[in-house]
């Protein structure tokens, strides 16, 4: 078995367990070491794998047969691929190329985007056959909420439930810090992946599909913070500390909207860093992204993306020092959609605290 970057092996496992690096500058951060063992080759490839705890989890692996139980299987039954990245893992006895199933330009298997926004299989295709290739990104893409991957006329889109990403997206432009977009998800292209159920539910509480274009490419991946922790640790650095040396302004610029956004859930696989494919190397501070558990009415939430322990607005102030951030355009803008009075005055009151 090969842990492959496209077409690089950068990691041989062999029948016994023992895994030769083969390429050390091109491996996951999260396994860049010099010596990598059976057990944290599986780990990294079981963290990969979506969650039993993600909203219809278990239909999307029960339509594809797979365990809900071992992650690892799951990865490997669908060779880990991932829109995330470039990595995937290739069987001795499964002879592919990447250019032959890379998901970035292959088609998706439709039926478990219906499962996987409905949770049910619509028009009901038949269940894969135990050992089939899987070639569908949901097997790799993480979070909690309702989400899938839709191949539209100008590329790859996310689409999930998740209506804060709304207002978040036009505060973030309003001030100019760097994000992925959000805009609400066109009801024709939805529409044939969801069940009349599931469309009934969203409206019925009141939330939105919204959609967000893929960020990555088959030569640029993102990489977490909790790879890049990984891998600072190992070279025993302080990750927060390099993460803030890697670009002070991106940096702070995370904590500030964290902070305006009252955003709950800036855990560590929610923000991070480009990385080029072609030499390993960072390339910078991924743009912001997933706010949907943002515009709490909480007080006091703690920072997740600080050393030290503080507040997310205590670590604001210090990013504001850096920043002198002009929130005038904030100040300008109308209730944006989907927030009530309230909350959108919670924000302008956050704003003028700073």
């Amino acid at each position: 078995m090969q842990l492959l970057l496209k077409d690089t092996p950068v990691l041989e496992i062999r029948d016994n367990g023992i895994c030769d690096v083969l390429a050390y500058d091109l491996l996951p951060f999260g396994l860049r070491r010099e010596t990598v063992t059976y057990a944290e080759f599986v780990e990294w490839a079981s963290n990969r794998a979506l969650s039993i705890g993600r909203s219809h989890a278990k239909e999307i692996l029960n339509i594809l047969r797979l365990s809900q139980n071992n992650r690892f299987a799951v990865c490997i039954a669908c060779r880990g691929l991932s829109l995330e990245d470039a990595y995937w893992i290739r069987r001795e006895d499964d002879p592919v190329s990447w250019a032959e199933i890379n998901l970035f330009t292959h088609p998706l298997t439709l039926y478990v985007t219906e499962v996987s926004l409905s949770g049910q299989n619509i028009r009901f295709a038949p269940a894969t056959e135990a050992g089939t290739t899987i070639h569908t990104p949901e097997l790799t893409t993480l979070g909690v909420s309702a989400k899938a991957w839709i191949r539209e006329e100008d590329g790859l889109y996310l689409h999930k439930i998740g209506k804060y990403e709304i207002p978040a997206d036009l505060i973030l432009e309003a001030l100019q810090i760097p994000h992925i977009r959000y805009t609400r998800s066109e009801e024709q292209t939805v529409s044939p992946y969801l069940s009349n159920e599931r469309r009934d539910w969203i409206d019925s509480v009141g939330e939105a599909m919204v959609r967000s274009a893929l960020f990555t490419t088959e030569d640029l991946s993102l990489v977490t913070f909790e790879e890049f922790e990984q891998y600072c640790l190992q070279n025993d650095r302080n990750p927060y500390e390099e993460a803030r040396d890697t670009d002070e302004t991106r940096y702070a610029e995370m904590l500030l909207a964290d902070y305006l956004l009252n955003n709950t859930d800036r855990h560590k696989q929610n923000w991070g860093f480009f990385m080029d494919n072609a030499s390993g190397r960072l390339a910078g501070y991924c743009p912001l992204f997933d706010h949907d558990q943002s515009f709490s009415a909480y007080q006091n939430v703690m920072s997740l993306t600080t050393d030290k322990q503080m507040s997310l607005y205590d670590a604001a102030v210090l990013a504001q020092k850096h920043l002198q951030k002009d929130f005038s355009p904030l100040y300008a803008m109308d209730l944006p959609p989907f927030l009530n009075e309230a909350q959108w005055a919670a924000v302008l009151e956050r704003a003028r605290r700073l």
